[in-house]
């Protein structure tokens, strides 16, 4: 992986900092412990783990210095409780220096100094501790976003200048919120010998998830349909699938004797699989639901009413993802209304995709809609039939599920194409007109991959869906069967499903054919509130992506 690669060029002299974004739950704070680990074998590293996620500046410079003194602590085999006197006394011996900078800046914190020096001489201390120790550092900053709410004017371009004179210490980062980090790498991390590779943290595929599974319960055998639904419920995201799997231990219980004996594993009744979403998503214990009870009182940070914050998030996952339709909805006035969505998608409780408003995460789409909508509809405190409801939308969602793993690919592009409106929608940082069309239909071309065609009075679309990964052949025939088709002008796409090899990909560009990936259709197809599509294909041995091996195997 390349956090071993990073690692292994560091103890050669070459630095290249990470930093890992992605929403939460996909594993970004697993794999800062599993590669704290992994570093920890090699006595030429020293590696330190921190959370950013902090109450104020003073319980960030404890926990920072704390994690410095307690790694190299631990290092040497000695083992001391979460007491800062305490580590300081018995790491004085050996870091004079890191110790006594930590001493000076305890005091400037008692004495009420919490401005732009002290976090300056706070980030400056691993360079320090790498001089005393001849070890290269290796600082690892969960959700270093947080950074950014200390008291200093600027604490990203104090740490920058640190980051870029300490080069013996080698920056991982984490965060959840994609779009702060990736300003904050551009804009205030972007430097000479100090610069950020970023590595999105992306959900699990389809194949993936159906091995994780796999792993984490082996006792159990799940239906092709019920792993789709898992999957497109969660979307791949490993602490969802973690928590429905670890909840559906406790409804449908498998004794460890079979385990042990080796026993096959056990067929998962449905009900008992609807049982476990339905205990965590719609009771208040539910650990699920806690998540999205507290996602949702981010928006209480916004002002002292976050009723319009909530009234927007509920629109959008009722079905309503333009600006005019949520206002509708809501009640209120267009210019207010794109005021309240334009928080939110600072915030990144809400994506923007154009004209579209998006909340990416599925499962806390359906919550909204099927659990707090509903419960917050109640008169008084029974809330049976609510329950009732939710059980019914859940047998729903699992039967619509597999009316559309038996639904042709391309049924699923014209239905997609149906729904354009003239939309603008922006894909991978570039906006895309999606035009009305008047016309949709198969042409039969005499090559396994028949185009799908779209006109209207002024543009015509030629669209060819490859499930398979598309090789240079394919491209040179669906070029050749544009030029016997095609007189005018038209917007050439192919939907490379399962990926496109280099020449097939430059051949393509050349001849300037846009290129959809499975994300990208994906992407619009959530973007129009149409199910995303799953590749299910057979496969051997471990598919495993980063994030899912990881979990699995530390």
């Amino acid at each position: 992986m390349r956090i071993r690669l990073r690692i292994e060029s560091l103890k050669k002299g070459f630095r290249q900092n990470l930093g890992i974004i992605g929403s939460e739950g996909l594993g970004k704070s697993h794999l800062l412990r599993e590669f704290l680990e992994f570093s920890r074998q090699d006595t030429t590293l020293l590696p330190i783990a921190l959370s950013a996620d902090a109450l104020n500046f003073g319980h960030l410079a404890e926990r920072w210095m704390g994690s410095l003194l307690q790694a190299y602590l631990t290092a040497k085999g000695q083992k001391f409780r979460d007491d800062l006197d305490m580590l300081t006394e018995n790491a004085a011996g050996d870091l004079p220096l890191t110790t006594g900078k930590i001493q000076r800046i305890r005091r400037n914190l008692r004495k009420g100094d919490w401005g732009a020096p002290v976090a300056r001489e706070l980030f400056s201390l691993t360079g320090v501790l790498a001089q005393e120790t001849g070890k290269k550092i290796i600082l690892m900053i969960d959700e270093f976003d947080n950074l950014e709410y200390l008291p200093s004017t600027d604490p990203f371009a104090a740490l920058g200048k640190e980051i870029m004179v300490q080069k013996e210490t080698l920056f991982i980062v984490t965060s959840s919120r994609a779009e702060k980090s990736r300003e904050i790498f551009q804009e205030k991390l972007s430097m000479l010998f100090g610069n950020f590779e970023v590595i999105d943290c992306v959900a699990m595929t389809y194949q993936e998830s159906s091995h994780f599974l796999a792993q984490k319960q082996p006792g159990y055998h799940f239906s092709k349909e019920q792993t789709a639904f898992l999957v497109k419920m969660t979307d791949g995201v490993p602490a969802y699938l973690d928590l429905i799997l670890d909840r559906l231990g406790i409804c449908f219980p498998v004794s460890h004797h079979m385990q042990a004996e080796g026993a096959s594993a056990c067929d998962v009744p449905t009900e008992r699989l609807m049982l476990a979403f339905e205990t965590e998503l719609f009771d208040r214990r539910g650990r699920l639901a806690l998540i999205f009870e507290k996602r949702l009182q981010q928006c209480r940070r916004f002002a002292k009413d976050s009723r319009p914050y909530v009234e927007a998030l509920l629109a959008i996952s009722a079905g309503r993802r333009k600006l005019i339709a949520i206002a509708s909805l809501m009640d209120r006035a267009t210019r207010e209304t794109k005021k309240i969505l334009e928080r939110l998608v600072q915030e990144e409780l809400v994506s923007k995709r154009g004209s579209f408003y998006v909340i990416a995460d599925g499962l806390f789409r359906f919550w909204l809609c099927e659990v707090y909508a509903l419960r917050n509809r109640v008169f008084g405190f029974d809330e049976q039939d609510v329950r009732v409801r939710f059980s019914r939308a859940l047998e729903r969602h699992y039967e619509a599920s597999n009316e559309q793993s038996n639904l042709n690919i391309q049924l699923r592009l014209e239905a997609l194409l149906k729904e354009f409106r003239n939309d603008v929608i922006e894909i991978d940082g570039k906006s895309m007109r999606c035009p009305h069309f008047t016309e949709i239909n198969f042409k039969l071309s005499g090559l396994p991959l028949s185009p799908l065609v779209a006109r209207n009075a002024k543009v015509r679309w030629f669209c060819y869906v490859a499930e398979a990964p598309v090789r240079e052949d394919d491209v040179a025939h669906i070029l050749d069967d544009l030029k016997r088709q095609c007189r005018k002008s038209v917007r050439k796409i192919l939907i490379a499903l399962g990926g496109i090899d280099q020449n097939a990909k430059l051949l393509a560009q050349a001849a300037k054919v846009q290129l959809w990936s499975l994300t990208t259709f994906n992407l619009l197809l959530d973007s129009y509130n149409l199910p995303k599509l799953m590749l299910v294909k057979e496969s051997h041995g471990s598919d495993l992506g980063a994030v899912a091996e990881s979990l699995h195997t530390a």
